[in-house]
C-alpha cells in the first residue's frame, strides 16, 4: 500500500489521497493489465483459457486509464495479472499511473532483473511484492506449477531490495493464507529478516483458485498475531490479521465495501466492485465518465450482500476505516509504509 501521510506537507497528491480516504470515497484499484502467466497456480485461473486469449492492455489507454481515475482522486493501483512482468510496456505503464496515483505491484519473480528492477523504480512504482507460499522449494514450486520458482522468487526479492532509488520504495514477500502453511510463515519472516524486506499475508479465496475451500485451523489469527507480536518484518495490520478466524469459520467478513471504497479494472477497462465479480461489470473507465462509473459503482456496492472474501485489498482498507483498534492499525500502517534505507550495493 503507498502512503497514506505525505512525505511533504506540500505533496499535493498524497495530501489528495489522504482527503480521499478520510471522506470514505474510492481509494483502492485492482488493475489487470494481462491474463498470460508461465506459472500454473493452483490458487489462481487467470492462466487458464477462459481468460489467458484476452487481449492485453495497450500503453495508450493506460494513459488514458490514470487521467481517468484522476478525475476521481488519486488511488493505490495494485498492477496485476497474470504475470505482469510478462507485459511489454510495463514500465511505461507503471510511468503512466505514477503519474498521478500510487502503483504497486505482485509478481511471481521469475522475470525480474536488475534492470527491469531499476527501470520499475524509476519509472515510480511504490511496493513489488512477490508471491512465496511455503518455506520449503519442492512445496512451493508444487504449488505454483513451475520447478525452480521458489528460488526465482529469493533471487527476486535480493535484486529488487538492492535496486530501489528511493527510501519511500519498498519490497515485501507476500503469502496466502491456507491450511497447509500455517508453520511456514515464521522461516519465511526470517528469511525477509535476512533479505531486509518486509512480509505481509492475504487470506485465499476459492473464487480465483480451482474453486477448493482450503480452511486454516482455528487458532489461525492467535498464531498470526504472535508472528505479529515477535518479528517487526511482519507489517501486516494487526486488525486485518485479528478477523482471519472469523473469515474461514464463517466464510468471510461483511459487510463488503467494494465498490465504495476499492474496485477492480480489466485490461479492457471494464470496471467491477471487485476481481471475484468482474465478470459482472458496471461500466467502462475507456468509455464511460468516471463520475458515472464511480455512482454505478456505489450503486451495486448498496445492492451487494456477498461476505464470502478477506483478502488483504479489502480488509486493510476497512482496518483501518472501520476497524475496532484503528489506533493500533494505523501505528502497524506507518510501519508498512516508513522510509526504509537504501542499500549501497546495487543488483
Amino acid at each position: 500500500m503507498a502512503p497514506l501521510l505525505p512525505r511533504s506537507w506540500f505533496d499535493a497528491k498524497r495530501l489528495r489521497y489522504v482527503w480521499s480516504f478520510v471522506r470514505g470515497g474510492l481509494v483502492h484499484v485492482n488493475l489487470q493489465i494481462l491474463y498470460d502467466c508461465n506459472f500454473r497456480c493452483r490458487i489462481c485461473d487467470f492462466w487458464t483459457p477462459a481468460f489467458g486469449s484476452r487481449p492485453r492492455m495497450r500503453l495508450e489507454d493506460a494513459r488514458v486509464l490514470s487521467e481517468r481515475l484522476a478525475e476521481l482522486g488519486p488511488m493505490i493501483v495494485s498492477v496485476g495479472g497474470g504475470e505482469p512482468l510478462l507485459h511489454e510496456d510495463l514500465v511505461g505503464i507503471v510511468e503512466a499511473l505514477a503519474r498521478h496515483h500510487f502503483p504497486v505491484m505482485i509478481c511471481n519473480g521469475w522475470h525480474i532483473t536488475a534492470a527491469n528492477a531499476r527501470a520499475l523504480f524509476q519509472a515510480g512504482i511504490h511496493e513489488v511484492s512477490i508471491s512465496v507460499d511455503y518455506a520449503d522449494a519442492a512445496r512451493h514450486d508444487a504449488q505454483r506449477g513451475m520447478p525452480g520458482a521458489f528460488m526465482k522468487a529469493m533471487e527476486a526479492l535480493r535484486i529488487l531490495e538492492a535496486s530501489r532509488i528511493h527510501p519511500w520504495q519498498r519490497v515485501h514477500m507476500i503469502s496466502v493464507v491456507m491450511e497447509d502453511n500455517l508453520d511456514d510463515l515464521e522461516p519465511l519472516i526470517l528469511r525477509c529478516r535476512d533479505l531486509g524486506i518486509t512480509y505481509l499475508v492475504s487470506m485465499y479465496s476459492p473464487r480465483r483458485g480451482r474453486g477448493t475451500q482450503r480452511i486454516p485451523p482455528a487458532d489461525a489469527s492467535a498464531r498470526l498475531l504472535d508472528l505479529h507480536r515477535r518479528y517487526p518484518e511482519f507489517v501486516q495490520l494487526r486488525g486485518y490479521l485479528e478477523r482471519f478466524t472469523e473469515a474461514f469459520r464463517e466464510g468471510g467478513v461483511g459487510p463488503c465495501h467494494a465498490g465504495q471504497h476499492l474496485f477492480n479494472v480489466d485490461c479492457q477497462g471494464q470496471a467491477s466492485l471487485c476481481i471475484d465479480r468482474m465478470e459482472e461489470p458496471v461500466g467502462n473507465l475507456l468509455v464511460d465518465e468516471p463520475r458515472e462509473v464511480e455512482r454505478r459503482l456505489l450503486e451495486a456496492h448498496r445492492a451487494n450482500a456477498c461476505t464470502s472474501c478477506w483478502t488483504s485489498c479489502r480488509g486493510s482498507i476497512e482496518t483501518l476505516t472501520y476497524g475496532p483498534n484503528r489506533l493500533g492499525s494505523l501505528w502497524d500502517y506507518a510501519r508498512m509504509v516508513r522510509p526504509h534505507p537504501l542499500k549501497r550495493t546495487r543488483a
